[in-house]
């Protein structure tokens, strides 16, 4: 009788914890960080000035040039309107923009320099 008390109690437990995890976690806001590699480097190459101004996006930018300096392909970035196109001496990059602007960015691998198109 205790066993089959005890049993009950748990199921119902559990069918209430279960759901009101799942709402927790939905409901509690979290960050938005970019933790992908590729992201990463889209936001620092979009950044005023040089990509490595801020101190966050000088790992980023330098594991870039180390990548793409043993031929590496340009990473990817979900989500994001981007373009990459090789050229002869590095790529061009166009970033879609969510207001349908586009950004157009050229990147010399032979200098590590990014300029504004």
């Amino acid at each position: 009788m205790l066993a089959r008390t005890l049993k009950t109690i748990s199921q119902s437990a559990a069918g209430v914890v279960i759901p009101l995890a799942g709402v927790l976690a939905i409901a509690v806001p979290q960050p938005a960080r970019a933790s992908d590699w590729g992201c990463q480097v889209v936001l620092c190459l979009a950044t005023p000035g040089s990509p490595t101004t801020y101190p966050a996006c000088v790992p980023p930018i330098t594991k870039l040039w180390q990548h793409l300096a043993i031929g590496g392909v340009f990473p990817s970035c979900i989500g994001v309107g981007i373009r990459t196109r090789q050229t002869k001496h590095g790529y061009s990059l166009t970033v879609s923009k969510s207001d349908g602007t586009t950004a157009r960015y050229q990147l010399d691998t032979r200098y590590q320099t990014v300029t504004s198109q």
